[in-house]
């Protein structure tokens, strides 16, 4: 059993209870493309920037030690001195993504954060007592969509604290 489809189960129910309690207040609801906030967020932008060029300069390493095997083929070298080679471009490979995992996850999952924190604020400073991400909705108006507002006020500078 898939736990999406009650995830958006709850949600609508918990939206229309919601709604219904509080029938007289001005309840205000929208819904956000969470994934293109997330993108175009100045601070992931800046972090996908650095992490490109640190994955370009790994993989020039790599590339490298490619064109090492290779010339240690043209070369008439042993299979064993080959395979050592290959060997050792596997394990670079590996220490290269668990060097880059190890220091762009921790950094990901700050921006994630400070993202989910942004859109409270967001949400509280403009009223709105619900904020749905676009992707578990069936439907959602456009008018309700509030991704690009949230995106504007995330890059502002003027909600830093």
């Amino acid at each position: 059993m898939k736990m999406v489809p009650i995830f958006i189960i709850l949600g609508a129910l918990l939206a229309t209870v919601l709604i219904s309690q509080n029938p007289q207040e001005n309840f205000r609801i929208a819904y956000i493309d969470i994934a293109k906030v997330t993108e175009n967020y100045k601070e992931m932008k800046e972090l996908n920037e650095k992490y490109r060029k640190d994955y370009q300069f790994y993989l020039s390493k790599l590339k490298e030690m490619e064109s090492e095997i290779e010339k240690m083929k043209e070369e008439g070298a042993s299979e064993s001195e080959i395979a050592a080679k290959q060997k050792e471009l596997l394990s670079r490979k590996a220490e290269y993504e668990g060097l880059l995992k190890r220091e762009y996850e921790p950094k990901i999952q700050k921006i994630l954060n400070e993202v989910v924190n942004k859109v409270k604020e967001y949400a509280q400073l403009m009223g709105y007592s619900l904020v749905l991400n676009k992707q578990s909705l069936i439907y959602g108006d456009e008018t309700y969509d509030i991704t690009e507002q949230v995106i504007a006020y995330m890059n502002s500078g003027e909600n830093e604290k």
